[in-house]
């Protein structure tokens, strides 16, 4: 029986010099059956010309405008479940998988096949032994979303598959067949979020989501957007974590969600106001103001 057909799919905008990386590192995967697809948002930069110039064997979709992260992903989803994948793995530009990551993702996919998504150990890239994600965990009543393991250093005690409430869309197998009654991602995060959607929409309709830390990668983290803690990351965080709460939290989670968020908005505004760093405080600001007005539009 042949093996399962894996595309690997890498979301690009503008970023070039990230993208040779991470389309390098899946050239050296050790697993038979893998195609390689980019999906470009509209670069600017010459990414185009690179694949096309440095990496004639992998496909290209080129998108006319940047649509965010999770229209860019499904288009690559479209193509290659049309193409007939057994399994996509979407993957970040920023990022870079180790040889038999891939390989180990399906060996885990297969023993579960009630999982819909398997996600790998991440590290940060430097240093490379420090956890960035080991999946992550969900708290409705707190409305928090957190990486499991964040920042701890690995000392090899994560060896086994894990349930987790989600696993980060920046490095995701996910099963075409139960894609196929979850739905591809909700388009309407733009960026952060789509990925703990894309879970709780599994977890809702029975499927396990697990993280294999025998599967690892490297993660340039927040890259894509723009590097380290920036205005743009913050307001477009704030505003996926609410979607998400909005539409899966229950009525009574919000006695917790809501005083729970104010005291952690003023703490961090407090924080970057004293680290002077007033536009990352004004970007809590200008987030928490955009979510009343569309929720006032939406009661009118």
């Amino acid at each position: 029986m042949d093996a399962p057909k894996v595309t690997a799919i890498v979301v690009n905008w503008n970023g070039r010099e990230l993208l040779e990386a991470a389309l390098r590192s899946l050239q050296e995967s050790d697993y038979g059956r893998l195609a390689i697809l980019v999906v470009d948002n509209a670069s600017e930069d010459g990414s185009q010309d690179l694949v096309h110039e440095s990496f004639p064997d992998v496909g290209l979709v080129e998108n006319e405008t940047n649509e965010g992260y999770a229209a860019g992903a499904n288009a690559g989803i479209r193509v290659a479940m049309a193409d007939g994948a057994d399994y996509v793995f979407l993957m970040n530009n920023d990022l870079v998988v180790a040889p038999d990551a891939v390989s180990a993702l399906v060996a885990a996919a297969s023993e579960r096949p009630d999982a819909a998504f398997v996600g790998p150990m991440i590290y940060y890239h430097e240093p490379p032994n420090l956890i960035w994600s080991l999946g992550g965990a969900v708290s409705y009543w707190s409305g928090n979303i957190r990486h499991h393991a964040i920042r701890e250093k690995d000392d090899g005690r994560y060896i086994e598959a894990r349930e987790v409430d989600y696993v980060t869309g920046a490095a995701v197998l996910a099963s075409a067949a139960a894609l196929a009654r979850i739905g591809l991602m909700d388009e309407e995060y733009y960026m952060y979020n789509e990925d703990t959607d894309w879970c709780a929409r599994a977890a809702l309709l029975g499927y396990g989501v697990i993280v294999e830390p025998r599967a690892k990668a490297w993660h340039r983290v927040s890259m894509s957007s723009g590097g380290g803690l920036t205005p743009y990351k913050i307001y477009h965080r704030l505003r996926s974590t609410y979607r998400f709460f909005g539409l899966y939290a229950k009525p009574y989670h919000w006695l917790g969600i809501v005083p729970a968020t104010i005291v952690r908005s003023v703490v961090f505004t407090l924080g970057q106001l004293l680290s002077g760093k007033p536009s990352n405080a004004a970007a809590v600001a200008r987030g928490t103001f955009d979510i009343a007005a569309a929720r006032k539009r939406k009661e009118t």
